[in-house]
Parts: C-alpha cells; structure tokens; sequence
C-alpha cells in the first residue's frame, strides 16, 4: 500500500461497561483509504465514528481484526509522526501564545527553535491567522482557537490528517466558513483525511468518498463516491447531484435494521 492508506480489516472493538456488562461499540468493519483522499465518516451518535478514529489515532486497540496504515500499526505511525489529530475541542495550552502552541509539538520533537518558529508562521498564515501568533487563546473565538488546533496538526507534519467532528461546537456560520477553509488547507497539502461529522451537507461537500455507519454496534451501512469534481464551491451545494447525495444518504441513515 502506498504510505498514506490506512486498511481496517474485519475491525471490532468490545469493552466492559460501566455495569460490568460488556457492550459491543463497533463490529466488523473493513475499509480502504487511499493516500491524498479526504474520507467523511457520518452516522449517529454512539454508532462507533469516534471509536474508529480513536483505534486509528493508536489511543483504542480493536478488540478483533487489525488496521494498518501504509504496513504499520496506528501506534507505529503516530510514534513516527505520521498522524496528526484535531479534536472536537481545540485542547490549546492558555500560557501559550498562538504562535508558541503551535510550535508546540515541534518543540516535543526537539526541532530548532529557528525552524520551528519558521514553520508555525507558514501554518498559521495558512489557516488564515497571520497577525495573531502574540495572542493568547482567551483572546481568541472559538473558531479561531479550532484553526490554530489545526495549524498545530499540520506543522508537526503528518502525512495523515484525522478529524474528530472538529467544527461540531461551533455556530452555523463559523462552520461553515471552517468547511472551505479546510478544503484550501488540504488542496495545498493533499494530506489524507479522516474525517468524522454527523452533518451530511458537511460530508458530501467535502469529501471524495463517504462512510456511512449503522447504530451500535457500528458497521458500515454504505461506502459511496462523491463525483461533484474539484474545487468546490458554495453553488456546488445547489445543485441537483448535491441534492441526490444528500437524499442518499439521508435514506442510508434512517434504516433501521440490515447493512446495505
């Protein structure tokens, strides 16, 4: 496999509840990405998306099958600096400046101070925040604060990028400039990414390929193509192949039973 595509292989994840009861959170999935594709996963919430994101991360083993990225274990890749990872919550460090929090990880990597310093500055005008590298995170909005958690996963240089519902607590308006933005960020940098939303809109627009899951246990209900071209733009969102999508997967969602 080339060195960006991850392979999940007949993955299942078990753990004992807080009853002591165990419940059975993912089951069965395998999957494909390919190097450079930004891939969506949607589904409800408790169906397994951020489980499968965790076990991709290296922080969850699964329980049965295995996943490997470009041969090696999550672990193996996260530990060579091959993940980068955004959570829902930007997780910035309040004593740090913009420009130190995204220096951050470099300066865990024992990078030069000079270099480091060079590199934030390039991700920090990338996302769009040049002349705010002195502030501080309180001074900042909440989708300011998300970019520079951004602008910190891709300094550190990943080859893969993974999103865990990172505009979820942010307004309408916000996320939706967030969405475009990040779209700029990766046709600069065609990283592949693993991206996890509940909203459909969100993962027709920006991905190449969608996974839809079931309730849990989580399996995958569908895997389709999204054949809208590329770059895209907001009149994409207008027109009929959009709307189709959506249908689509609106209708793959409200299922109740069976795997398509």
């Amino acid at each position: 496999m080339a060195e960006s595509s991850i392979r999940f292989d007949h993955v299942g994840v078990t753990y004992l509840g807080s009853s002591g009861r165990r419940v059975e959170a993912v089951r069965d999935v395998s999957l494909d990405v390919g190097a450079s594709q930004f891939v969506s996963i949607l589904g409800p919430s408790g169906c397994g998306k951020s489980t499968l994101l965790r076990m991709l991360a290296g922080f969850l083993k699964p329980s049965t099958g295995t996943i490997t990225i470009g041969g090696q274990t999550p672990l193996q890749a996260r530990e060579d600096g091959r993940l980068g990872v955004v959570f829902q919550q930007p997780v910035l460090l309040p004593w740090r400046t913009v420009q130190e929090n995204v220096e951050f990880l470099l300066e865990l990597k024992g990078v030069a101070k000079a270099d480091r310093a060079e590199t934030a500055q390039r991700y920090i005008k990338m996302v769009g925040l040049a002349g705010f590298d002195k502030h501080f995170p309180s001074e900042l909005s909440g989708g300011m604060q998300q970019r520079v958690s951004i602008a910190r996963a891709l300094a550190f240089g990943p080859s893969i990028l993974l999103m865990d519902e990172p505009f979820g607590a942010l307004d309408a308006m916000t996320r939706d400039r967030m969405a475009f933005d990040l779209l700029d960020i990766w046709k600069n940098d065609r990283k592949t990414v693993v991206f996890v939303t509940h909203s459909i809109q969100e993962a027709v627009f920006l991905s190449d390929l969608v996974v839809v899951m079931t309730p849990r246990p989580g399996r995958i209900r569908s895997i389709r193509p999204i054949e809208l071209g590329r770059p895209r733009a907001k009149d994409d969102r207008l027109r009929a192949e959009f709307t189709e999508y959506t249908r689509m997967f609106l209708q793959d969602l409200e299922m109740e039973d069976g795997v398509v």
